[in-house]
């Protein structure tokens, strides 16, 4: 990339950074409401009441990076989280909170740790509060419907609420249940096997159908949902999820995990003939909580190397890393 490029990239970051904090601070960002699947509080309020003054970078600060980081870390200098007014205000917070966690993409690790840190540190001031703070970080970067949606990030800000005080012990399980849903079959590290049966009957895992050169595009599913069914319609006009299979780079594998019989006779010859249609023998995936499965489908991408690519991600990132890898062949 030569000088002018950078120094242009350089500047859009800077100007995106900039927007982000006059949109915070402006009236008309302030009567925004978040882009969640959760419903929000719709009561109309004063301008001052949806106020939360954003502090800006200092003007000495110029690299791109680093203003973004600032942001992040001093988001919340100027939140009173003992006021349970603003805290218990749904639009109030889901309107920051989307905010707050659109600066993350541009922050570098070390920052998006310290500013979980000091979120944690400033919303600890009762368990109440902090509690709050928790349930609505679960929501955006947790939820299905959620497009800030990242479980890295939200591993962050767990790790950040385990080493709190001010956790109550109901909340300090689900803290830690929450570490260990994480680190279940995380990206990066080795899948775990599992057994299936396919459509034909036959005994196989998912080890088993590794192959040199070929992912395998795992889809949990339940045949009675009606999420799923919606989810697979998406997949089966995916382009790319079709040239890719064509093209042997892809092996999608349907799983049925709850392994009931009578279901699975009944949905055994619902997925397209190019994937692989299996059910869990006995149930086996769900009994044993092989992998995580918070509400379904849930898709991950496993390697010929069988270590996670992608763990549960939307179908626009999915889509993304399989037009990159088409498009590197």
């Amino acid at each position: 990339m030569n000088l002018y490029n950078l120094k242009l990239l350089k500047a859009t970051f800077v100007t995106l950074v900039m927007l982000l904090v006059m949109s915070c601070n402006s009236p008309a960002g302030r009567n925004a409401s978040a882009a969640t699947d959760t419903p929000v509080d719709t009561i109309s309020r004063p301008e001052s009441a949806m106020e939360l003054v954003v502090p800006e970078a200092p003007a000495t600060m110029t690299d791109p990076q680093e203003m973004a980081g600032y942001v992040a870390i001093h988001f919340w200098d100027n939140m009173d989280f003992s006021d349970t007014i603003r805290v218990n205000d749904d639009r109030f917070m889901e309107h920051h909170f989307a905010n707050y966690f659109s600066v993350f993409p541009y922050v570098s690790a070390d920052d998006a740790v310290k500013a979980a840190g000091r979120l944690v540190k400033l919303s600890e001031v009762t368990p109440a509060s902090l509690g709050r703070v928790l349930r609505v970080t679960r929501r955006f970067l947790t939820s299905p419907n959620s497009s800030m949606r990242d479980e890295e990030l939200y591993y962050i800000f767990l790790e950040a609420a385990s080493r709190s005080d001010s956790l109550d012990d109901a909340s300090r399980v689900k803290v830690e249940d929450g570490i260990k849903e994480v680190l279940k079959n995380r990206q990066g590290t080795p899948a775990a096997d599992f057994k299936v049966i396919d459509n034909r009957g036959k005994a196989t895992t998912l080890y088993g159908e590794a192959k040199a050169g070929q992912c395998r595009l795992v889809v949990f599913y339940d045949p009675e949902c009606s999420h799923c069914h919606e989810i697979i319609e998406e997949l089966k006009q995916l382009d790319v999820l079709a040239y890719a299979v064509e093209a042997g780079l892809v092996k999608v594998m349907a799983v049925y995990a709850d392994g009931d019989s009578d279901v699975w006779e009944r949905s055994r010859d619902s997925m397209p003939g190019d994937w692989m249609n299996c059910m869990s023998p006995g149930g086996e995936i769900e009994e044993k909580e092989i992998y995580s499965l918070p509400a379904m489908p849930v898709l991950y991408l496993i390697a010929p190397d069988n270590s996670v690519i992608l763990k549960d991600p939307p179908l626009p990132l999915l889509a993304d890393w399989l037009y990159n890898e088409m498009s590197a062949e």
